[in-house]
This record gives C-alpha cells, structure tokens and sequence, in this order.
C-alpha cells in the first residue's frame, strides 16, 4: 500500500509538471552581420517559457534570457536557444555570420 502511494504522488508530480503551456523558442540578435569583438545583443521572444538554454556556436553557453556574446574570431557560428517550462522544451537555431 505504501508502495503505491508513493507511485501515485510521483506520477502526479511528473503530469503536474508537464502541464504548462509549450514553450515557443525564439529570438533576434544586433548586429545581424557582427564584426569580430563586437557586441551581439540577442532579445528573447519566446512565449511560455520559465528558463532558458544558449549555445553561441563557439564552445560558449548561458542561461540568461536577453544575452550579450562577443565572438572573437571571423566564421559562421550555429546559435542555439532552447527555452523551457517544466518538462516541456522547444528549440530554434540560426546561423551567424561574423566578419572581419
């Protein structure tokens, strides 16, 4: 009996954490054609999200929901932002081209 209280209040806790609305990842970013050690400013516009997962492409994560990254070398860099409520997680990615 005891067992399967347990088991009750975990599977209720899993549906009450997942019960949120899904979040929709996405964002923007100044400069859109950055130079080298310049300032990129990204804005989040994700809805429905409580936290928030960077990956700037260039081995730099973070956590912040409006980040400000320099890169410090000319390349294409693959942005990653995966914004999430409870269980639930949505993802979107860009490509950014920095210049000399």
């Amino acid at each position: 009996m005891k067992y399967r209280t347990v088991f009750i209040s975990i599977i209720f806790l899993l549906t009450l954490l997942g019960c949120g609305k899904e979040p929709i990842a996405d964002f923007s970013w100044e400069p859109k054609q950055p130079k080298v050690g310049q300032e990129v400013k990204f804005s989040n516009l994700s809805t429905n999200a409580k936290s928030y997962s960077w990956n700037f492409g260039d081995m730099s994560i973070g956590k912040e929901s409006d980040p400000i990254h320099i890169y410090l070398k000319k390349g294409s860099y693959i942005v990653d932002l995966n914004a999430q409520n409870g269980l639930q997680s949505n993802e979107k990615t860009v490509t950014i081209n920095v210049v000399d």
